[in-house]
This record gives C-alpha cells, structure tokens and sequence, in this order.
C-alpha cells in the first residue's frame, strides 16, 4: 500500500514538473528565447515522450531558430503521437517550406485541412506553398545552363 503511494506521489511530481517545464518553455516563446524554450520542452519530453504538444512546441522553436530538419523531425513525431491533431501537420508544412520542400508541404498542409477543413491558417499556408511552388518551377524552366 505504501509502495503504491509512493509511486502515485512520484508520479504526480513528475506531472508537476513537466507542467513547470512547459510552462517555462511558454515563457521563453513569449520573450522569443527560443533557444531557451527548446531546453526547458526537451527536458519536458524526457519526463512524457507521448505528449504530442511538447514536440509541436519545440517543432515551432526550431522553426523560430532556422532548424528546419529539427523542426520536421519533431513534427513529424508529434503526428505519431497525435494524427488527428491539425497542429501537427500545420508544423511539418512549414518545416518542408523552410527546406524548400513545396510540394511535400502542399501534402502537409492539405493533410491538415482533411482534418479540418476550412481552416483559415491552413488555407493561407497552403495557398503560400502552391505559390512558391509556382515560382521555384518558373525560375527552373526559366534557368538555361551555359554551354
């Protein structure tokens, strides 16, 4: 019985601690330290690796920070834990934007709105992705190597 107790008590703490993590990880975004706010989710995640948002968070901070194969990695991990999670999708998007990946972020995106549909910043961010998808395969045919 004892034993029990304790274990419940430990795992209440962990619980804590992890909201205190993510909590601090929400601040640090606030303050755009995204640096900072990537540790305190990383350290989150090794106390609950099954929680889906502590990898979108730390998927955005990645993003913040340029590190698109982070950013998708973390995405990507997030849509595991969570597939019917729009968030999830909405970040692998914009890490293959960031990889320059269109295409593959049109799949994401569309991913997204399948899931819910209609939604406004899915919408934009797929309309942005067939847009730049448009000009890279302008700038491709328009590219004529040297002989």
């Amino acid at each position: 019985m004892e034993v029990e107790l304790l274990s419940s008590m430990d795992k209440q703490d962990d619980q804590n601690e992890k909201a205190q993590l993510k909590l601090c990880g929400e601040k640090a975004v606030k303050r755009k330290d995204y640096r900072g706010a990537s540790n305190f989710y990383s350290q989150a995640i090794e106390m609950d690796p099954t929680d889906a948002t502590l990898y979108s968070n730390r998927s955005l901070c990645h993003l913040q920070m340029t590190e698109a194969e982070a950013a998708l990695f973390d995405a990507e991990f997030c849509i595991q834990l969570r597939p019917e999670w729009i968030k999830g999708y909405y970040r692998k998007g914009a890490a293959l934007m960031l990889l320059k990946k269109h295409e593959k972020a049109c799949d994401a995106f569309m991913a997204g709105l399948k899931l819910e549909p209609g939604n406004a910043e899915m919408e934009k961010a797929l309309r942005e992705a067939i847009e730049a998808m448009k000009k890279h395969h302008v700038a491709t045919k328009n590219f004529k190597p040297s002989d």
